[in-house]
């Protein structure tokens, strides 16, 4: 990965702001009776809004402005004619490119009736996005960032999903190095002022192991165990790390 310029950073700056208000609106938008199809109806339509491009439509061909999972989906999820029942746990993962550059967020939650459960899994699903964030300083290596990811997870009693990480970003979706959530043997690459990232926290309330159930895209936990994804696009920046996907 290049570190990005101040012009660059600049740029993903008003580009991640952009991102965060525009996943704000969909959450808000997540309701009871609603179909995640007339949810990602809704982020095309607030791309053009603000003058960006959706970052997964047509990407590797995805067929979709946003990925909408619900319950045992981790990622991927394809909008359709489901509609959000009481009680869903629904993960938004959704991108933009501005002025040539991707940004990427995701956020998890239930709608309707809460389960205490469920939320205390939520909880450390951001606790571990946000130590992987702290641990993304100046002179720490991928394994700092791995190891402070998985520590929340395995002291709650979840597990990490294994086959999906993190990633470097910037005038591509997905740059070097990714970005594991759980330790790792090497230490990988070390990190750099300017350089931007994609934190991805993406548990399992139980079994880690993933499957596709048909379509290439929705990835189920095997035994169909709740999940969540929460991410933010970062800037390494000394020893504060600047999230850059939030308002």
């Amino acid at each position: 990965m290049v570190p990005k310029s101040k012009i660059e950073i600049e740029s993903m700056i008003k580009g991640g702001r952009i991102l965060a208000s525009i996943l704000l609106k969909l959450k808000q938008s997540t309701v009871l009776g609603v179909s995640t199809k007339s949810i990602d109806n809704k982020a095309y339509s607030l791309c053009k809004e603000n003058l960006v491009k959706p970052a997964f439509l047509g990407y590797e061909g995805f067929p979709a402005s946003s990925c909408i999972s619900i319950n045992s989906t981790i990622v991927h999820g394809v909008p359709s004619d489901y509609v959000i029942n009481d009680g869903d746990l629904v993960s938004i993962d959704f991108g933009i490119i501005y002025k040539g550059l991707y940004l990427d967020g995701a956020t998890s939650f239930q709608v309707g009736k809460s389960d205490p459960k469920v939320e205390s899994f939520l909880h450390v699903g951001k606790l571990s996005r946000d130590a992987g964030i702290r641990a993304s300083v100046v002179g720490a290596y991928v394994s700092d960032i791995a190891s402070a990811m998985e520590n929340p997870v395995l002291k709650g009693g979840y597990s990490v999903v294994r086959e999906l990480t993190g990633h470097g970003i910037g005038y591509r979706l997905h740059e070097k190095p990714f970005i594991p959530g759980y330790s790792i043997p090497e230490r990988g690459m070390q990190l750099v002022d300017g350089m931007t990232l994609a934190i991805e926290s993406m548990i399992s309330m139980g079994s880690p192991e993933i499957v596709d159930k048909g379509n290439g895209w929705d990835l189920y936990t095997k035994d169909g165990s709740l999940t969540c994804h929460f991410e933010h696009t970062i800037l390494v920046s000394g020893n504060i790390p600047k999230i850059l996907t939030q308002l």
